[in-house]
């Protein structure tokens, strides 16, 4: 399937026209589920949240730009530098829960990664341009669609859930509900409106992914063991590192006009969740 084929399958598809429109929502509902008692209690451990916090913002784009050089004759090779710059989002706050991990430590990584997320990227971005010939990206433009569509609906939602608004509590309330089925929905819809595209990629794209999550996985718990950190935030940053944000993922691949990003997204997710899944059900610390 050709570049063109798959504009002409993303255009077309039902979840895509969905998601941009309410990745506002998803952040301004993150933002009310951030507590500045969180953040205060995880930046306690320094060097764990100093850590997790440098690990999220620079390791992992190291990593996809590094997986970048490697690949940069597959289609997929700038989609891996790019997936590994969102953000977490629910899938892993939700895991970390079942897990028995650092709830604090997730959704202070959650709301930290969230606030700098247009900055970083953009940066990354910049890196990702200068050894790519293929990819250009306006950076004023970019800045301020990031910002308009992460930091300011979680600003917003942050602030709002600072002045305990019955009201707003109660909408959270069904924000919660509705984005976990909405993000459920679209793990179905996507993949299925997608699965030419899946089926003509399947080996070219798993190879990659695979070897993406062995890379972030060994990196992550190799140095969490050289520092000899609590196996409940060590579960905890792992777990961030595994999942990222999927809406976020297809967003970037329609702002920067990266059709094949979608279809590389859908395999990391699925692949991630297959992966990580198991990992938190199974096996919960107690």
């Amino acid at each position: 399937m050709s570049i063109e084929e798959l504009n002409l399958l993303i255009s077309s598809s039902i979840t895509f026209k969905t998601i941009t429109p309410l990745i506002p929502v998803m952040f301004y509902f993150l933002g009310t589920q951030s507590k500045s008692q969180d953040i205060k209690d995880t930046i306690q451990n320094k060097v764990t949240f100093s850590y997790a916090l440098f690990f999220q913002l620079f390791v992992l784009p190291l990593i996809g730009l590094t997986l970048y050089l490697v690949f940069n004759s597959s289609i997929f090779a700038i989609s891996i530098a790019i997936v590994l710059l969102a953000p977490g989002g629910f899938i892993s706050g939700i895991l970390t829960h079942y897990k028995g991990g650092n709830i604090p430590l997730s959704v202070s990584l959650t709301t930290l990664t969230s606030l700098i997320t247009p900055f970083t990227t953009v940066f990354w971005l910049s890196v990702i341009s200068i050894n790519a010939d293929e990819f250009s990206f306006n950076f004023l433009e970019t800045l301020v669609q990031l910002s308009v569509l992460i930091l300011l609906p979680f600003i917003v939602g942050y602030f709002l859930n600072s002045k305990n608004i019955n009201f707003l509590n109660r909408i959270s309330i069904f924000l919660d509900k509705f984005l976990k089925i909405y993000v459920f929905a679209i793990s179905l819809t996507g993949p299925f409106e997608l699965r030419e595209a899946l089926y003509d990629y399947f080996f070219e794209a798993m190879l990659i992914v695979l070897i993406a999550i062995a890379v972030v996985f060994l990196s992550v718990e190799g140095t969490l063991r050289l520092l000899k950190v609590d196996k409940r935030d060590a579960v905890t940053i792992s777990i961030e590192a595994l999942c990222q944000n999927f809406p976020i993922v297809l967003t970037f691949s329609i702002l920067f006009e990266l059709p094949q990003m979608a279809v590389f997204g859908v395999f990391y997710y699925v692949a991630t969740l297959l992966i990580v899944v198991p990992y938190s059900l199974l096996r919960p610390i107690k």
